[in-house]
C-alpha cells in the first residue's frame, strides 16, 4: 500500500513536471523576432543597431534571463538581454547594442519619436555580437539555453531595416523584407513604418507591431471586427488587407490602407466592404 502511495506520488509529480514544461514551451513559443536594423545611418545613436521582438500570443511572456546570439547561433557565445524582463501580450520592446543604456535609451526614443512612448527598450552589449550590414542574424534563448527564435537576413538597405511577420502558428511568412514607408500588412502582426528625425530619414518601425489577437475570430465566419458610425468606419483591429469598397454593381468605388478609422466620402446607399478577405454588407444614410 505504502509502496503504491509513493508511485502515485511519483507519477502526480511527473505529469506536473510535463505540464509545466508544456506550458513553458508554448508560452515561449509566442515570442518572435519581428524586426531588426543593422545598418542604421547616421552617427551616435543613429547608427546603433537595434532589433525588435513581439509576443504574438495572449498570455504575458517572462524573459528573464534571456540572451541573444547573432549568426552563430551559439548559446556559449551569447548574450544578456538586459533592461527587460516580460513582454506583455501582443506587445513589442526592442533591444539595442549599447553599454550605455541610462543614456543612449532616452535619446533613441527621441529618435523615434512617439512610437516608442509606451514602448519598453532594454539592451544588451559584449564582444562578438554587433549586426552586419552585409548579411547576419539573431537568435534568442531562454536562461536554460532552450532556443526560442532565430532569424537571418541579407545585406541591408543603409537607413533601411528588415521585417518579419508569422502566422498564428508562429510560422514565418514574410522574411527579411525591406522595411518602406506605410503600413506593413502581416497575417498576424502588421506594421506602421515611421521615418526617424536624423538627417538621412532612416525607415523602420520599432514598437509599432500589432499583433491580431489570435482569438479575434478572424477564422469565424460571420465575425467582424468593424463598426460604422454614419459615414465613418472603424476598426478594433488594423486591418490585414487594404479597404475596398464596391457598388452593388460589383464595381470598385473606393479603395483605402489599412488603418483604424476611414471616412467614406460616398453617397447615401448600399454598399459591399472587403477588408481582411471577407465581404460584408454596408449602409451609408
Amino acid at each position: 500500500m505504502k509502496g503504491e502511495q509513493i508511485m502515485k506520488q511519483k507519477l502526480q509529480f511527473y505529469f506536473v513536471s510535463v505540464f509545466f514544461l508544456m506550458s513553458t514551451v508554448f508560452v515561449s513559443g509566442q515570442v518572435r523576432i519581428t524586426e531588426a536594423m543593422s545598418s542604421a545611418g547616421g552617427t551616435g545613436v543613429a547608427a546603433i543597431d537595434w532589433f525588435e521582438v513581439t509576443n504574438l500570443g495572449a498570455t504575458d511572456v517572462d524573459i528573464t534571463g534571456w540572451k541573444v546570439d547573432d549568426s552563430s547561433y551559439a548559446f556559449a557565445t551569447s548574450l544578456a538581454l538586459s533592461g527587460v524582463t516580460a513582454i506583455p501580450a501582443r506587445k513589442s520592446v526592442i533591444f539595442m547594442e549599447t553599454a550605455d543604456p541610462t543614456t543612449i535609451i532616452p535619446t533613441f526614443k527621441t529618435f523615434w519619436g512617439a512610437s516608442l512612448d509606451a514602448v519598453s527598450v532594454g539592451s544588451y552589449s559584449g564582444s562578438g555580437i554587433g549586426l552586419s550590414s552585409s548579411g547576419d542574424g539573431l537568435v534568442l534563448f531562454q536562461a536554460d539555453g532552450t532556443e526560442v527564435t532565430r532569424v537571418s537576413f541579407g545585406a541591408a538597405t543603409t537607413g533601411k531595416s528588415f521585417y518579419w511577420s508569422y502566422s498564428s502558428d508562429g510560422s514565418v511568412v514574410a522574411t527579411a523584407v525591406v522595411s518602406s514607408l506605410g503600413t506593413i500588412n502581416g497575417t498576424i502582426s502588421n506594421q506602421v513604418t515611421i521615418t526617424s528625425a536624423d538627417v538621412l530619414g532612416n525607415t523602420g518601425s520599432p514598437g509599432t507591431a500589432i499583433v491580431v489577437p489570435l482569438s479575434s475570430g478572424l477564422n469565424i465566419p460571420n465575425y467582424k471586427n468593424w463598426s460604422l458610425t454614419s459615414n465613418i468606419l472603424n476598426f478594433s483591429v488594423l486591418p490585414t488587407t487594404q479597404v475596398e469598397i464596391f457598388a452593388l454593381t460589383g464595381s470598385r468605388v473606393a479603395i483605402f490602407d489599412a488603418t483604424t478609422s476611414i471616412v467614406l466620402n460616398l453617397q447615401k446607399g448600399i454598399y459591399i466592404l472587403k477588408a481582411n478577405n471577407t465581404t460584408a454588407k454596408i449602409s451609408l444614410k
